[in-house]
């Protein structure tokens, strides 16, 4: 994967940040280099507190991992047979949470992470498609856990 740089607006708004100087890991913190970011016009936000180790290991630690992400799946259904369409259309969107989101990730608007790319293939393959899988685009990010 290529070096893609960090940026404050790839940060999620809510995300909480490391501002710990004595932290000997830092530099893989993607919590502390997101915080490294932060705007001098910026008076509020989320932040870990430095007793949050566990074990001399903070549990807040966040790797600087990136993953490949898909955007869109427009022509995903172009191979599927007209008997199986709309069951597999139907589990399609009940698998990303209903219609609303289900348009979003199809038109790419919202990025579809590795785990729902592989949740993806599988259910294309237990309706004997596994190979017709393909999405519009692809792109590499940081990963944001939610904890």
């Amino acid at each position: 994967m290529e070096n893609i740089e960090l940026k404050w607006v790839d940060v999620p708004d809510s995300w909480a940040l490391c501002f710990n100087e004595k932290c000997a890991m830092q530099e893989q913190c993607l919590r502390w280099r997101a915080g490294q970011l932060v705007p001098e016009d910026m008076t509020v936000g989320r932040c870990v507190m430095p007793q949050a180790l566990k074990d001399g290991n903070c549990c807040y630690y966040a790797s600087v991992e990136k993953v490949r992400i898909a955007r869109g799946f427009s022509h995903i259904y172009k191979r599927v047979l007209k008997k199986d369409f709309t069951s597999l259309r139907l589990s399609m969107t009940s698998m990303l949470s209903g219609k609303r989101y289900y348009y979003e990730y199809m038109r790419g608007e919202r990025p579809l992470s590795p785990e729902k790319q592989e949740m993806i293939r599988k259910l294309f393959a237990s309706y004997g498609y596994g190979d017709c899988v393909e999405f519009d685009d692809y792109e590499e990010s940081y990963v944001f856990p939610w904890v």
